[in-house]
Protein backbone atom coordinates (compact mmCIF):
# COMPACT_ATOMS: atom_id res chain seq x y z
CA UNK A 1 0.00 0.00 0.00
CA UNK A 2 1.31 3.60 -0.59
CA UNK A 3 2.24 5.49 2.33
CA UNK A 4 0.75 9.19 2.14
CA UNK A 5 3.88 11.41 3.45
CA UNK A 6 4.57 15.03 2.66
CA UNK A 7 8.38 16.20 1.74
CA UNK A 8 9.41 18.78 3.76
CA UNK A 9 12.19 20.95 3.99
CA UNK A 10 13.82 19.33 6.75
CA UNK A 11 12.32 15.90 6.54
CA UNK A 12 9.31 13.66 5.38
CA UNK A 13 6.13 13.37 7.36
CA UNK A 14 3.71 10.05 6.97
CA UNK A 15 -0.05 11.35 7.74
CA UNK A 16 -2.68 8.78 8.07
CA UNK A 17 -6.38 9.90 6.16
CA UNK A 18 -9.93 9.07 6.66
CA UNK A 19 -13.06 10.29 4.34
CA UNK A 20 -13.33 12.09 1.66
CA UNK A 21 -15.93 15.02 2.06
CA UNK A 22 -14.52 18.37 1.12
CA UNK A 23 -14.28 19.18 4.96
CA UNK A 24 -10.82 19.33 6.03
CA UNK A 25 -10.40 18.29 9.63
CA UNK A 26 -6.19 18.15 10.47
CA UNK A 27 -4.94 15.97 14.03
CA UNK A 28 -2.02 16.57 15.93
CA UNK A 29 -1.13 13.37 18.41
CA UNK A 30 0.14 12.97 22.00
CA UNK A 31 3.35 12.79 22.57
CA UNK A 32 5.24 8.99 22.71
CA UNK A 33 2.32 8.24 19.79
CA UNK A 34 1.38 8.72 15.60
CA UNK A 35 -1.50 9.53 14.09
CA UNK A 36 -3.17 5.93 14.12
CA UNK A 37 -4.52 7.14 17.97
CA UNK A 38 -7.26 9.27 15.32
CA UNK A 39 -8.70 5.46 13.47
CA UNK A 40 -11.44 5.24 16.14
CA UNK A 41 -12.41 8.45 14.90
CA UNK A 42 -13.71 6.93 11.22
CA UNK A 43 -16.79 5.29 12.20
CA UNK A 44 -17.92 9.24 13.33
CA UNK A 45 -16.70 11.14 10.44
CA UNK A 46 -19.68 12.32 8.41
CA UNK A 47 -19.77 11.71 4.36
CA UNK A 48 -18.52 15.65 3.87
CA UNK A 49 -15.14 15.36 5.86
CA UNK A 50 -11.78 14.59 5.93
CA UNK A 51 -9.41 13.43 8.68
CA UNK A 52 -5.57 13.85 7.96
CA UNK A 53 -3.64 13.02 11.18
CA UNK A 54 -0.45 13.70 10.68
CA UNK A 55 2.49 11.46 12.06
CA UNK A 56 4.78 14.07 14.20
CA UNK A 57 8.68 14.37 13.83
CA UNK A 58 10.22 11.22 15.26
CA UNK A 59 7.13 9.51 15.36
CA UNK A 60 5.12 7.03 13.30
CA UNK A 61 6.84 6.56 9.74
CA UNK A 62 8.30 10.33 9.99
CA UNK A 63 11.39 10.80 8.86
CA UNK A 64 12.74 13.84 10.36
CA UNK A 65 16.47 15.46 9.72
CA UNK A 66 16.59 18.14 11.99
CA UNK A 67 17.25 17.91 15.85
CA UNK A 68 13.97 20.17 16.71
CA UNK A 69 10.94 21.34 14.11
CA UNK A 70 9.28 24.72 14.16
CA UNK A 71 5.82 26.19 13.97
CA UNK A 72 7.22 27.24 10.25
CA UNK A 73 7.89 23.79 9.96
CA UNK A 74 3.92 22.50 10.91
CA UNK A 75 2.59 25.28 8.55
CA UNK A 76 4.67 24.23 5.36
CA UNK A 77 3.31 20.56 6.22
CA UNK A 78 -0.38 22.07 6.61
CA UNK A 79 -0.04 24.53 3.28
CA UNK A 80 0.97 21.26 1.42
CA UNK A 81 -2.12 19.43 2.59
CA UNK A 82 -4.40 22.22 1.81
CA UNK A 83 -3.28 22.45 -1.96
CA UNK A 84 -3.31 18.82 -1.88
CA UNK A 85 -7.17 18.93 -1.09
CA UNK A 86 -7.36 22.03 -2.55
CA UNK A 87 -8.79 23.63 0.20
CA UNK A 88 -8.57 27.20 1.78
CA UNK A 89 -9.77 26.52 5.38
CA UNK A 90 -9.46 23.46 7.92
CA UNK A 91 -10.72 22.23 10.87
CA UNK A 92 -7.96 21.57 13.82
CA UNK A 93 -8.22 19.00 16.90
CA UNK A 94 -5.16 18.09 19.19
CA UNK A 95 -4.99 15.59 21.76
CA UNK A 96 -1.89 16.33 24.60
CA UNK A 97 1.07 17.44 23.21
CA UNK A 98 -0.73 18.36 19.65
CA UNK A 99 -3.07 20.28 21.57
CA UNK A 100 -0.51 21.94 22.85
CA UNK A 101 0.95 22.86 19.38
CA UNK A 102 -2.59 23.44 18.34
CA UNK A 103 -2.43 26.61 20.49
CA UNK A 104 1.10 27.51 19.89
CA UNK A 105 0.00 28.16 16.15
CA UNK A 106 -2.77 29.81 16.79
CA UNK A 107 -1.79 33.26 15.96
CA UNK A 108 -0.24 32.07 12.65
CA UNK A 109 -3.24 30.28 11.63
CA UNK A 110 -6.22 30.53 13.37
CA UNK A 111 -7.33 33.39 10.53
CA UNK A 112 -7.66 29.96 8.48
CA UNK A 113 -9.21 27.70 10.63
CA UNK A 114 -13.51 26.77 10.89
CA UNK A 115 -12.91 24.70 13.88
CA UNK A 116 -10.77 24.05 16.85
CA UNK A 117 -11.15 20.98 19.16
CA UNK A 118 -8.51 20.48 22.05
CA UNK A 119 -8.64 17.14 23.75
CA UNK A 120 -6.51 16.91 27.21
CA UNK A 121 -4.59 19.92 26.13
CA UNK A 122 -0.46 19.66 27.73
CA UNK A 123 1.61 23.32 27.73
CA UNK A 124 -0.85 24.84 30.33
CA UNK A 125 0.25 25.90 33.96
CA UNK A 126 1.54 23.44 36.43
CA UNK A 127 3.41 22.84 39.09
CA UNK A 128 6.83 19.82 39.95
CA UNK A 129 9.66 18.68 38.52
CA UNK A 130 8.23 18.32 34.74
CA UNK A 131 6.95 21.91 35.12
CA UNK A 132 10.51 23.19 35.79
CA UNK A 133 11.79 21.10 33.00
CA UNK A 134 9.46 21.63 30.51
CA UNK A 135 9.88 25.26 30.82
CA UNK A 136 13.69 25.85 30.96
CA UNK A 137 14.80 28.05 28.31
CA UNK A 138 15.82 26.91 24.76
CA UNK A 139 19.74 27.50 25.61
CA UNK A 140 19.66 25.36 28.87
CA UNK A 141 17.50 22.96 27.33
CA UNK A 142 20.50 22.43 24.44
CA UNK A 143 22.82 21.96 27.45
CA UNK A 144 20.80 19.65 29.38
CA UNK A 145 19.94 17.65 26.40
CA UNK A 146 23.75 16.45 26.27
CA UNK A 147 22.78 14.28 28.99
CA UNK A 148 20.70 11.92 28.09
CA UNK A 149 22.71 9.42 26.19
CA UNK A 150 24.03 8.99 30.08
CA UNK A 151 20.76 7.39 30.56
CA UNK A 152 22.00 4.89 32.67
CA UNK A 153 23.41 7.83 35.17
CA UNK A 154 20.13 10.28 34.52
CA UNK A 155 18.27 7.15 35.68
CA UNK A 156 20.65 6.15 39.00
CA UNK A 157 19.90 9.97 40.11
CA UNK A 158 16.22 9.83 39.13
CA UNK A 159 16.15 6.25 41.69
CA UNK A 160 18.13 8.28 44.72
CA UNK A 161 15.68 11.47 44.24
CA UNK A 162 12.66 9.33 44.34
CA UNK A 163 13.76 7.30 47.36
CA UNK A 164 13.82 10.45 48.93
CA UNK A 165 10.53 11.80 47.79
CA UNK A 166 12.11 14.95 46.23
CA UNK A 167 10.47 13.03 42.54
CA UNK A 168 7.46 11.89 41.51
CA UNK A 169 6.42 8.59 41.22
CA UNK A 170 4.95 9.72 37.43
CA UNK A 171 8.11 11.50 36.68
CA UNK A 172 10.47 8.79 37.43
CA UNK A 173 8.24 6.05 35.45
CA UNK A 174 7.94 9.29 32.22
CA UNK A 175 12.33 8.95 32.28
CA UNK A 176 12.34 5.20 32.32
CA UNK A 177 9.79 4.73 29.73
CA UNK A 178 11.97 8.02 27.29
CA UNK A 179 15.00 7.19 27.79
CA UNK A 180 15.10 3.82 27.34
CA UNK A 181 16.98 3.45 23.81
CA UNK A 182 18.56 5.67 20.93
CA UNK A 183 15.02 6.11 19.49
CA UNK A 184 12.57 7.41 22.60
CA UNK A 185 15.91 9.62 23.54
CA UNK A 186 16.05 11.18 19.87
CA UNK A 187 12.48 11.42 20.01
CA UNK A 188 12.07 12.78 23.46
CA UNK A 189 14.94 15.83 22.66
CA UNK A 190 13.16 16.39 19.97
CA UNK A 191 10.18 17.51 21.01
CA UNK A 192 11.64 19.12 24.54
CA UNK A 193 14.00 21.09 22.30
CA UNK A 194 11.11 22.25 19.91
CA UNK A 195 8.52 22.90 22.57
CA UNK A 196 11.08 25.31 23.94
CA UNK A 197 10.96 27.67 20.76
CA UNK A 198 6.47 27.44 20.68
CA UNK A 199 5.11 30.62 21.19
CA UNK A 200 4.16 31.74 24.84
CA UNK A 201 0.64 29.64 25.08
CA UNK A 202 -0.65 32.72 27.50
CA UNK A 203 -0.40 34.88 24.62
CA UNK A 204 -1.69 32.06 22.53
CA UNK A 205 -4.92 32.20 25.04
CA UNK A 206 -5.06 35.91 25.75
CA UNK A 207 -5.37 36.11 20.92
CA UNK A 208 -7.97 33.26 21.21
CA UNK A 209 -10.03 35.05 23.38
CA UNK A 210 -10.48 37.28 21.03
CA UNK A 211 -11.55 35.52 18.72
CA UNK A 212 -15.32 34.92 19.26
CA UNK A 213 -16.72 34.02 15.49
CA UNK A 214 -14.27 30.75 16.18
CA UNK A 215 -16.12 27.39 17.48
CA UNK A 216 -13.43 26.49 20.10
CA UNK A 217 -14.04 23.19 22.38
CA UNK A 218 -12.09 21.74 25.30
CA UNK A 219 -12.64 18.21 25.49
CA UNK A 220 -10.87 16.60 29.30
CA UNK A 221 -11.08 13.79 31.26
CA UNK A 222 -12.36 14.59 35.17
CA UNK A 223 -9.80 11.43 36.16
CA UNK A 224 -7.15 12.28 34.14
CA UNK A 225 -4.12 11.64 35.78
CA UNK A 226 -1.76 13.16 33.50
CA UNK A 227 -2.42 16.70 33.34
CA UNK A 228 -3.57 18.20 36.36
CA UNK A 229 -7.21 19.39 36.57
CA UNK A 230 -5.81 23.58 37.29
CA UNK A 231 -4.40 23.47 33.82
CA UNK A 232 -7.85 22.70 32.11
CA UNK A 233 -9.82 25.40 34.69
CA UNK A 234 -7.29 27.75 33.39
CA UNK A 235 -7.55 27.69 29.73
CA UNK A 236 -11.18 27.92 30.52
CA UNK A 237 -10.72 31.26 32.56
CA UNK A 238 -8.33 32.37 29.95
CA UNK A 239 -10.94 31.59 26.48
CA UNK A 240 -13.96 32.84 28.40
CA UNK A 241 -16.22 31.52 24.42
CA UNK A 242 -14.48 27.82 24.87
CA UNK A 243 -17.15 25.17 25.37
CA UNK A 244 -15.68 23.04 27.94
CA UNK A 245 -17.05 19.39 28.00
CA UNK A 246 -16.07 17.44 30.83
CA UNK A 247 -16.50 13.30 30.95
CA UNK A 248 -16.82 11.86 34.03
CA UNK A 249 -15.45 8.57 33.40
CA UNK A 250 -12.44 9.31 31.60
CA UNK A 251 -8.71 9.40 32.28
CA UNK A 252 -6.27 11.01 29.67
CA UNK A 253 -7.02 8.29 27.39
CA UNK A 254 -9.84 9.95 25.91
CA UNK A 255 -10.43 7.23 22.67
CA UNK A 256 -10.36 4.62 25.23
CA UNK A 257 -13.41 2.76 24.15
CA UNK A 258 -15.48 2.94 27.26
CA UNK A 259 -15.76 7.15 26.84
CA UNK A 260 -14.70 7.77 23.01
CA UNK A 261 -18.72 7.91 22.44
CA UNK A 262 -19.54 10.11 24.81
CA UNK A 263 -18.01 12.63 22.82
CA UNK A 264 -16.98 11.68 19.79
CA UNK A 265 -20.68 11.93 17.78
CA UNK A 266 -21.04 15.50 18.66
CA UNK A 267 -17.13 16.49 17.28
CA UNK A 268 -17.84 16.97 13.59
Amino acid sequence: MQKNELHLTHGTLSYHHHGNGPHLWLAFHGFAQDGSVFAPLAPYLPKDVCLIALDLPWHGDSDWKKDHFSINDMREAIDLLLAKKQQVKYSLIGFSFGARLALALARDEAQRWERLVLLAPDGLPRRGWYAFFDHLPLGIKKQVVRWFDRSDLLLKWANKLYEWKCLDAFSLKFMRQHLQTEATRKRLKGIWLSAAAFPSLRSSCSFLSTTPDLPQRLITGERDAVIPPASFAYLAQQIPQLQWASIAEAGHDLFHTSVLSQWAPALF
